[in-house]
């Protein structure tokens, strides 16, 4: 099984919206996806029609002796949902301390896989990143969300000093980067998009398009593929899907489906076009 971990050194880069609908694209290519809300704000499950009213979620469970397989939920088959429930204020600090035990968190995630070709897929909580440690040393990938805008940019130079376990994730190769919101239609966005992927490109995972269809889908919680599934942005992360599964390929029977070379991918996915994608 695999564990991804999605985060943000900023809330409002739609971390949360790229898990749901990449999920889904993934579960679409054949895998088992379990999408985990690890945020407070408990709004994953707003992607799945899921209703408003319904509270359950780990945070009633989280510090039993159980692990969390009796709180998915089954969305469609080969696709479930975690949510993280109402927490009051003592839940949520329980939970934070829990968060901090080694290993912990990691334990119970890895716990809902069935089978190798699991992928659970975190939508951590928008804080400190240092605060975020004990999940990045124990995931098979660390997905940093950030938008193509200026104030990304700004962020780079301290994503990219980090020491600690961001440090020791990316030199493990365990670091990738999903850039959101891509707009080239005024010169200024179009320029930081350039630097950006110019920047990142080693460890660029994918780029998704400014699409008001995102927004559509959200308004009727629904994935994008179910509202909107010839949009630009579903175009986008079919293509981050696949750069995932190019790393982490399907496995029968010993054998992966990416072919015997796939094990040598690098933390990218197929960047080498990106510049060109986003030049039209």
């Amino acid at each position: 099984m695999t564990l991804i971990n999605l985060l943000s050194p900023k809330g409002g880069v739609g971390r949360t919206t790229l898990c749901a609908n990449l999920g889904v694209a993934l579960q679409q290519l054949g895998y088992r996806v379990v999408v985990v809300d690890l945020d407070p704000q408990n709004a994953l499950r707003l992607h799945f029609q899921f209703p408003v009213a319904d509270e359950r979620g780990l945070i009633d469970r989280f510090d039993s002796a159980g692990d969390w397989r009796h709180c998915l939920i089954g969305l469609t088959e080969g696709l479930e949902l975690l949510p993280f429930g109402m927490a009051s204020d003592t839940q949520w600090g329980r939970f934070q301390a829990m968060q901090a035990l080694p290993g912990e968190l990691s334990r119970r995630l890895r716990a809902l896989a069935q089978g190798p070709n699991t992928l659970i897929l975190v939508d951590s909580h928008a804080a400190r990143i240092s605060s975020a440690s004990t999940l990045i040393d124990d995931a098979d990938l660390n997905l940093l969300v950030l938008m193509a805008d200026s104030g990304s940019v700004a962020l780079l130079p301290r994503l990219e000093s980090q020491v600690g376990s961001l440090r020791r994730a990316g030199e493990e190769g365990r670091v990738g980067y999903l850039l959101n919101q891509v707009d080239t239609r005024a010169q200024l966005k179009r320029e930081i998009t350039e630097l950006m992927l110019s920047r990142l490109a080693p460890v660029l995972v994918g780029s998704v398009h400014r699409d008001e269809a995102i927004a559509e889908a959200l308004a009727e919680q629904r994935s994008l593929f179910e509202q909107a599934p010839f949009s630009a942005a579903a175009r986008d992360i079919e293509e981050t899907a696949r750069a995932l599964a190019q790393r982490f390929p399907l496995r029968f029977s010993g054998m992966s489906s990416a072919g015997p070379d796939s094990g040598d991918q690098g933390s990218g996915g197929s960047t080498s076009n990106e510049r060109e994608r986003f030049q039209s």
